[in-house]
């Protein structure tokens, strides 16, 4: 047995305590690391959870802006007491180049919110950066984009200067084009032709000449047929007068009389207060009047016949039942071919034969006329009040605006402005132009994007026309700064003709705007719409109907399409952490 010495003993001592001391040292390590991560990982979790609630803070603010809070609540939100997440929301106006505590006194400023949010479980081992967090939040003002709706008739005019010379009105993929007459009396002479209905709000209607109106007519005056013009459509007025070949090819209503004589015809149904057939005339439905129906000479009415007095003088023939509320007087060469209920009946030159079926004398007023079927009359389109448009810039979303001034203003110059807004929508301001704007002979305005030109005269002319490579619209208008809700031409504004074979490309959609008078002649043919103070479509000129509008307003009813903004439609312009919250 080998026996230790002393220096060995000391030796092993000394790798006793080196091993001792190592393991010391990594359970120190180990210790650190865990308190480090502990500490790190809280830390983390106190960022989350106070960023959540500065961000649940500014929901709450802006919730209250929504509602309409900000005073009650001193320009502050908090949360309630105890509850997580934990947050302090304030809101700031504008002050100068700064900012102060405040509610916002309407839309037109932006709108800060400066929220402090609070972590529910703070950082430990000293890392207590992020147990809060102070988000700031800036809002914009509040503006809703100005729509530009396709909507209005064909033609408006306030009143009418007339419809002659050839000029034609015609529907595009489906459109139902109307010309609507707000006051003044209409006169469609001279050749003049559509697929269109037509209404006169407050005025007569004369449908003559060459006229064609292929689609309804309304008049709240009077309407007159002379010469063999043509309503393919309803006719509904307060009277009416068809005369020589002039024939309705639907249906009429009229509050007073209806006349007819030579070879007029309606290819409907007629009611009225009274009906006269002087010399001719055929109504190929029933006849429903109030009053006296007159056959004089002759007349035709292809169905039934109700009316308060039925005569007939040297011919007329109803070829179906006739119901009488009062006297019937019957004449040689009248006839009624089936039924006559009547309260009394004379027949001073008695022929027999008069009536083809029974004929009943007794009272009619115990009962209505079974034939007194016919409808009622077709609603009018509405004619709305005049829309006073003017120049405002901010109505034109999305277009780049160029001014260009001068006395005439030129081809040259309408050019260099749409150039200069390199493909993007155009606003031409013109108005500085004395004399308006002018193209004429070969010039050719080529549009790169819709294109709005305001200009106080216009005058297009001879080879010239504007065209474009692929779907545009254009807007030709001279402005109504007068807000009345009446036309008002400026004296010296009122020179607003295209002619001479001026063209428009097939695929630009155009709106002639002008409290003026808009004169279409000379072949000229283009899509869209006019809205005027004045309309005349002639010389040959076409009109192909296509609803561009006008922005912020319906021009069907007159009525502004802007809605006003509210707290809710202001956007967020910057989102972010600061260092110095509530």
């Amino acid at each position: 047995m080998t026996a230790w010495r002393d220096d060995d003993r000391g030796a092993a001592m000394a790798a006793v305590m080196a091993l001792l001391a190592v393991s010391l040292l990594l359970s120190t390590l180990v210790a650190s690391s865990v308190v480090t991560a502990t500490g790190v990982t809280s830390s983390a979790r106190a960022n989350v959870q106070s960023q959540a609630a500065a961000e649940a803070g500014v929901a709450a603010a802006r919730a209250g802006l929504v509602a309409g809070t900000c005073a009650a609540s001193g320009n502050q939100y908090a949360s309630a007491s105890g509850a997580t997440p934990r947050y302090l929301a304030t809101i700031w106006v504008p002050l100068g180049a700064g900012w102060q505590r405040g509610c916002p006194a309407n839309l037109t400023t932006q709108v800060r919110i400066l929220s402090t949010g609070y972590a529910s479980a703070a950082g430990v081992a000293g890392n207590s950066a992020h147990d809060t967090s102070h988000l700031e939040v800036v809002l914009s003002s509040a503006t809703t984009p100005t729509q530009i709706n396709a909507t209005g008739p064909a033609v408006y005019a306030f009143s009418a200067t007339g419809f002659s010379g050839g000029g034609s009105l015609v529907g595009v993929e489906g459109s139902n084009p109307a010309i609507l007459i707000k006051t003044g009396d209409v006169d469609c002479t001279g050749g003049a032709d559509g697929d269109t209905d037509i209404v006169v709000a407050n005025g007569n209607l004369k449908v003559a000449g060459g006229c064609l109106i292929s689609g309804n007519a309304w008049a709240s005056g009077s309407i007159s047929m002379p010469g063999g013009p043509d309503i393919g459509g309803n006719a509904v007025a307060s009277a009416i007068s068809i005369t020589g070949g002039s024939e309705v090819g639907g249906s009429v209503w009229v509050t007073n009389g209806i006349s007819m004589s030579g070879g007029a015809s309606v290819g409907g149904n007629a009611t009225a207060a009274s009906i006269d057939f002087a010399n001719g005339g055929t109504v190929n439905g029933n006849v429903q009047v109030t009053g006296l129906a007159n056959f004089k000479n002759s007349g035709t009415v292809g169905g039934n016949i109700t009316a308060g007095t039925l005569t007939f003088k040297s011919g007329g023939l109803v070829k179906g039942h006739a119901w009488v509320y009062g006297a019937t007087t019957l004449d040689w060469g009248s006839k009624i071919e089936k039924n006559l209920r009547t309260a009394t009946i004379s027949q001073p030159n008695y022929s027999s034969g008069l009536v083809g079926g029974t004929t009943t004398v007794a009272s009619s007023t115990a009962n209505s006329s079974p034939y007194a079927t016919n409808p009622s009359a077709p609603t009018a389109p509405l004619v709305p009040d005049w829309v006073d448009f003017d120049y405002d810039p901010s109505e034109w979303e999305g277009f780049t605006v160029k001014t260009i001034t001068g006395t005439t203003c030129s081809y040259a110059q309408v050019v260099s402005a749409i150039s200069s807004a390199a493909g993007s929508k155009v606003l031409i301001n013109a108005l500085g132009c004395s004399r308006g704007i002018s193209i004429s002979g070969s010039d050719v305005v080529t549009l790169t994007a819709d294109t709005a030109i305001f200009t106080n005269k216009l005058s297009l002319s001879g080879g010239g026309g504007f065209t474009a490579s692929s779907a545009k619209r254009l807007w030709l208008i001279t402005p109504d700064e007068t807000d009345n809700d009446q036309p008002t031409c400026t004296s010296g504004n009122n020179s607003y003709s295209i002619s001479g074979g001026f063209s428009f490309s097939t695929n630009l959609s155009v709106m002639l705007y002008t409290p003026c008078d808009v004169s279409l002649g000379s072949s000229t043919t283009f899509r869209g719409q006019v809205f005027s103070g004045q309309a005349g479509i002639a010389g040959g000129a076409t009109l192909g109907y296509v609803a561009v509008g006008l922005p912020g307003v319906d021009l069907s009813t007159g009525q502004e399409t802007t809605v006003s903004a509210s707290e809710i439609d202001r956007a967020v312009v910057s989102s972010r952490n600061v260092s110095v919250g509530n």
